[in-house]
């Protein structure tokens, strides 16, 4: 029996290669639908009725809830193009017998490297430089930075982004401590010559912080007041992570009371109409990069690769990547 595969992206059917495509419908029925927003709970219901496999983006996901999950009494599997899935309740869906896949792999590099890019950036106040020399930014605006060879990197969050940045920083000539609560994430970072460190530890003798960690709902920030106040004046914290790992509001205080050099993040967490926070981005101590760090010409390539991968291993019936059964750690390097 050939099982209903439901692909909802804002590139529709070119969301995967032609030949993988040809290869779904040669043992599945396979319809795509091709959007730039979520559908509504009717619109949902209308695309997935009878679907046993949704495959989707976040941007596309609909609101999985109760009501719509009741209307969709064959779905048994969900296709996420996307490496987190915070937003999903695991357990509700397993209770229903529905698995859920992730590509843990396809942006590993470029987060890395757009985590090193926000070091370069910070040290080098090269963002600010860039809009000082269009006449963006008051002329007694400092474009002082600092090296960062020979600087000690804290990793927090040592899985396959933060394994990855650490080898870049290590390249570089930094020294780089890793931070886990993950004892298998430690392990493996351990094995690759990653020093581990408590966080308190690492953070009283980091120069330079990345928060490459995953999130779970409901858990505290792992940045606060608390640990901020653990790290020199001089320091910067990067996060490509989720904005919510970092304590915002004691982030402003830091930056504010000069505990703090500097702060970037991969998102757009901070609001220019605000007074506070549009001071602290005209002097280039906030970075903001709008969820960028995946966007690369190889991910698109790449990631179109493992989606249509895992969704033909779904509809055969034996998924890859499988994150239901996983146990979930605060912290955990995503």
């Amino acid at each position: 029996m050939s099982t209903k595969v439901v692909i909802i992206s804002r590139a529709g059917e070119a969301s995967l290669p032609t030949a993988s495509a040809k290869a779904l419908r040669v043992r599945h029925e396979v319809a795509f639908a091709k959007r730039h927003t979520a559908p509504s709970h009717e619109e949902a219901i209308a695309l997935l009725r009878g679907a046993h496999v949704l495959a989707t983006t976040n941007v596309t996901l609909p609101v999985l809830d109760a009501e719509l999950l009741d209307a969709l009494p064959d779905l048994r599997h969900i296709v996420l193009y996307a490496t987190g899935y915070e937003h999903l309740d695991l357990a509700a869906l397993a209770a229903r017998g529905i698995g859920v896949t992730t590509l843990p792999e396809y942006a590993t590099n470029a987060v890395a490297e757009h985590a090193l890019a926000l070091i370069f950036a910070s040290a080098t106040r090269v963002h600010l430089a860039n809009e000082k020399a269009r006449g963006r930014v008051r002329s007694d605006v400092s474009l002082r930075g600092v090296e960062i060879t020979s600087r000690t990197l804290a990793v927090i969050g040592v899985g396959r982004i933060g394994t990855r940045l650490a080898g870049l920083a290590r390249g570089l000539g930094m020294r780089v401590v890793g931070v886990d609560i993950d004892p298998s994430a430690a392990a493996v970072a351990r094995a690759e010559g990653i020093e581990m460190a408590g966080l308190r530890s690492a953070l009283a003798e980091a120069d330079l912080v990345a928060v490459c960690a995953s999130t779970r709902p409901g858990v505290p920030p792992i940045l606060g007041a608390e640990e901020f106040a653990l790290l020199h004046p001089d320091a910067f914290v990067v996060n490509v992570g989720r904005p919510v790992l970092v304590d915002q509001s004691a982030v402003r205080d830091a930056l504010l009371t000069h505990r703090l050099r500097g702060y970037a993040v991969d998102e757009i967490a901070f609001d220019a109409d605000d007074p506070i926070d549009r001071l602290l981005l005209a002097e280039g101590r906030i970075i903001q990069t709008a969820h960028s760090a995946w966007w690369r010409d190889e991910v698109l390539a790449r990631g179109a690769i493992m989606f249509a991968t895992a969704i033909q291993a779904a509809a055969d019936g034996a998924p890859v990547d499988v994150v239901a059964a996983r146990v979930e750690l605060a912290g955990s390097a995503r």
